[in-house]
């Protein structure tokens, strides 16, 4: 086995094991040659094994990176090199920085509907590409799941993957994980599609109930006449495609395309209706302030309107004390327009635009929306201030977030001028990991946290982006607090 410190065939340096599955040992290494992190799989030899038998399991490692070498998208943890070092067979892949979907439930407990539809989606992407190369994963699991700091979702360990142009690949037997493992696979079937979308299923499953919908030992009947049971139990939003997913019959079970229209209409519903237009002075007073408070934050950036047709177009400032002048669409938008769209989002009394496209995770009552490259995320929470000062509570989560994080550099923190609310915002650079659960190690970050304070309640707005997009991503960020409306006071 190998130990800290080692290095693989001259080029990759082992810094410590990550964890230990039915197919070997990974670690986190360095490949030294392009001086970059890499995850280095060791696959262990079971004891007693012959020579044979050992040369058998080092060309089926070669079959096996070759394999998931031919899946290359970013839900698919990626192949980099095979190595053999002294007989002992290595595959080289990606390190992404996460925790496994498994661990994330065992600590987190049951995921909310919207989060476990964003992750299944995800991990649904990875095997509609893998089928399409005509690759089957064999063993989806939590376990096999990678939940990135920085959000992304990795389908990972394709150790026991099959080609299905692969005429020496075994398309037999039930290799997998008991309580994963698709009904025809239990009975010897060969690997298809289907069974990854049936263990799919079993995974949504577990990550809103933190159990597999059937006992692994529980036989084909049995499992039939619980079915209908056990997925009673589970939220009535899943249930349609839970169902599908898990039909016993390969031929009835539902498809890749439709299980991902289902689950990303959980996760993008219907903008909720606009509210009914104003009419006479009191309709002109809103547009005039709006279009002021607009000049005002925005200033010569975009202006982003979430429900229209959604296009940004230029504003011209207009002359202090006055009004700038309304904006009326363009013939064609710029790119740059296209990627400032804004949608809204409603919760308690609250009501915000946010950048479309962005995945978003609920919990414990905070909404975190995440750019899907991980390089932005905007999270909001609503607070009951109990008496306690804003500004105080500020200076206490930078405490909190300054002695969790590296290089801490505060840039402001301070009151802002010309509101009717009481606001406060915070703005600081720092290097992650720590505090937010997504920061990566190593990357720098720049966070503002903005606070509006509406009667007794207070409204908790974070936009962080990597240090490289803060600038690029100005505009978004002026539109989204801009947008924000938070719950009112009782009259």
């Amino acid at each position: 086995m190998g130990t800290p410190g080692q290095l693989i065939v001259k080029r990759y340096r082992l810094v410590r094991a990550l964890g230990q599955g039915g197919m070997g040992m990974v670690w986190e290494g360095h490949d030294t040659l392009l001086d970059r992190p890499v995850a280095a799989k060791e696959v262990l030899f079971p004891p007693g094994i012959g020579s044979r038998q050992r040369l058998d399991m080092i060309h089926r490692t070669s079959r096996e990176a070759r394999t998931a070498a031919k899946l290359n998208h970013r839900t698919i943890v990626g192949v980099f090199d095979v190595a053999e070092d002294d007989g002992q067979p290595w595959i080289i892949m990606e390190l992404v920085p996460s925790r496994s979907l498994d661990r994330v439930i065992a600590g987190e407990g049951p995921l909310s509907v919207a989060r476990a539809a964003a992750i299944a989606s995800e991990v649904l992407t990875a095997l509609s590409v893998a089928h399409a190369a005509d690759v089957v994963h064999r063993d989806v699991k939590p376990a096999n799941i990678l939940i990135g700091y920085d959000g992304r979702v990795v389908l990972s360990d394709f150790g026991i993957a099959t080609s299905l142009g692969d005429p020496r690949a075994q398309f037999s037997g039930t290799v997998g994980s008991p309580g994963f493992l698709a009904p025809e696979r239990a009975d010897g079937a060969p690997a298809t599609p289907a069974g990854d979308l049936w263990s799919l299923g079993a995974t949504l499953f577990a990550m809103v109930m933190c159990r597999p919908p059937f006992d692994g030992d529980m036989g084909p009947l049995a499992k039939l006449l619980t079915q209908d049971a056990e997925l009673a139990k589970a939220p009535e939003e899943l249930r349609p495609v839970l169902t599908g997913l898990l039909a016993k019959d390969p031929a009835k079970r539902m498809g890749a395309e439709e299980a991902k229209r289902l689950l990303d209409a959980i996760t993008s519903p219907a903008p909720p209706a606009s509210p009914p237009e104003r009419t006479g002075r009191a309709r002109l007073l809103t547009v005039v302030i709006a279009a002021a408070v607009l000049a005002g934050a925005v200033g010569g950036w975009a202006v982003l309107r979430p429900d229209a047709a959604a296009t940004a177009h230029p504003v011209t400032p207009g002359t202090p004390g006055t009004a700038a002048p309304l904006v009326t669409p363009s013939a064609s938008p710029s790119p740059a327009a296209d990627r400032l769209r804004l949608k809204w989002h409603e919760g308690d009394g609250w009501r915000a635009g946010v950048p479309r496209g962005w995945r978003l995770v609920t919990k414990d009552d905070t909404f975190t929306w995440s750019e899907p490259e991980g390089t932005a995320y905007l999270s909001l929470s609503v607070l009951d201030l109990d008496g306690r000062d804003p500004m105080a509570l500020l200076r206490e989560t930078e405490t909190a977030l300054s002695s969790e994080v590296r290089d801490y550099h505060r840039v402001r923190l301070e009151k802002v001028r010309g509101r009717k609310d009481l606001t406060a915002e915070w703005e600081s650079t720092w290097t992650g990991p720590g505090y937010h659960s997504w920061a990566v190690k190593g990357v720098a970050y720049h966070e503002t946290q903005r606070l509006i304070v509406t009667g007794t309640r207070a409204s908790v707005i974070t936009w962080t982006t990597t240090r490289s997009e803060w600038r690029h991503l100005a505009s978004t960020r002026k539109a989204v607090f801009a947008y924000y409306r938070p719950p009112q006071p009782p009259a």
